[in-house]
């Protein structure tokens, strides 16, 4: 039902703008941690003495009342909306004027949201059209950034955004281990709106294998680079380093896309920065992402799915049962029984998301209404019969019996 109202909100308003994801850092928030210190002991501290509080104070308080963190969390929504909805928002000369959010949980169990903003205005892509590139370049620039530099956020709030690798991203490819979010990025001397070749740009095999020599020769380059964020290289000695012009690098990259592509302006020792935008992040305080969105169709395609995924990963307490299993010497059979034991037995559901069922929290919220219209031939439809109340009250030979529509 969610994917419907979604689907009908591209349909009717046209593809979305942004694509906005933020998390919780209850960690990082003093003023949840002064609020928690208050209701659980009774006890008033200042924003400083929050800040020094060791991480393990600051976990006990978290875990002990998730209901407070939950609710801190909402407020905090309730009021960014506000600010970005307002014209002095980071918005600035383009109006928010929709959005649908939904609420996931991560693997640490705290709330994570996505959401698609519409906006008045906004430039819409159109590859055969130069101007329309340049104006989409334009709009990415003034509300995305990959600065590392203190000057758009603090060092502190910048470091949230630095990706650290995971068993959550690691993904096995071709007896490779990659990260599945892209990490490290393609460095870029700026923000460019990349397209796959064409058919008539169809590369020989003499230009493939090339190409993919040179693809995993820059890969070992990032990955080195990636590794030290304090990095002075420049783009023009980074392409150096990997004995490449920037037509061959941009031809490179263009080989490996599927579908157009953001690159946003990056210097390499930002390969690792997720992009943000420095209002939002500085009123958020706490990990985000923000992207432009290039095509209705791959946005109903991945937006849809991604925002209303399932959770699919497996927990610590499974992946120890299964090496565990590896370890013993169990038969096929007893190792299968123990693993659907263990997802028949343990329904994994984090404390905060508890909460937002046990205070009816909704996960979807979205900006319009939508009411479905069934459009089939009359004869097809579903029709439900009127009370027996009513029903009773007709003439014998009233065909009236059944509950009006819509139209």
């Amino acid at each position: 039902l969610k994917k419907k109202e979604l689907m009908a909100m591209n349909r009717q308003l046209e593809c979305a703008t942004i694509f906005l994801t933020l998390s919780a850092a209850e960690t990082q928030w003093s003023e949840l941690l002064v609020i928690l210190t208050k209701v659980l002991e009774n006890k008033v501290i200042t924003l400083e003495e929050a800040q020094n509080l060791s991480y393990e104070k600051r976990c006990e308080l978290i875990r002990q009342d998730p209901v407070t963190c939950v609710r801190y969390f909402e407020h905090k929504l309730k009021c960014l909306w506000e600010i970005l909805s307002a014209p002095c928002g980071p918005f600035q000369g383009y109006e928010l004027v929709d959005k649908y959010v939904r609420t996931e949980f991560q693997v640490r169990g705290s709330p994570h949201v996505h959401a698609l903003l519409w906006l008045k205005n906004a430039p819409k892509y159109d590859k055969n059209n130069p101007e329309s590139i340049e104006r989409c370049v334009e709009f990415i620039d003034k509300l995305i950034s990959v600065s590392s530099q203190p000057t758009e956020c603090s060092e502190e709030l910048i470091s949230l955004q630095r990706h650290k690798h995971s068993h959550t991203c690691k993904q096995h490819v071709n007896g490779c281990i990659i990260c599945r979010f892209g990490i490290p990025y393609f460095p870029m001397s700026k923000t460019m709106i990349l397209e796959p070749f064409s058919h008539d740009e169809k590369l020989s095999k003499k230009e493939r294998d090339e190409i993919s020599k040179s693809r995993q020769n820059v890969k070992e380059e990032l990955d080195r680079i990636s590794k030290d964020k304090d990095t002075s290289l420049t783009f023009e000695e980074f392409l150096t380093k990997i004995n490449m012009n920037e037509g061959q690098y941009i031809k490179m990259i263009r080989a490996g896309l599927k579908k157009a592509k953001v690159f946003l302006k990056r210097a390499p020792n930002e390969i690792r920065i997720n992009a943000y935008n420095p209002m939002i992040m500085s009123l958020h305080r706490a990990n985000m992402d923000i992207q432009y969105i290039l095509d209705p169709y791959a946005c109903l395609k991945y937006c849809v799915e991604y925002i209303n995924k399932s959770e699919n990963g497996m927990s610590k307490l499974l992946r120890e049962a299964l090496n565990e299993l590896k370890q013993g010497n169990h038969t096929v059979k007893e190792r299968l029984r123990v693993i659907a034991n263990k997802f028949l037995n343990s329904s994994e559901i984090s404390a905060q998301e508890a909460v937002y069922h046990i205070l009816s929290i909704p996960l979807s919220v979205s900006s319009r209404s939508t009411v479905f219209i069934n459009t089939n031939r009359p004869e097809n439809r579903i029709s439900m019969l009127k009370s027996d109340e009513i029903l009773q009250k007709l003439e014998p030979d009233s065909k009236d019996v059944f509950v009006e529509g819509l139209i």
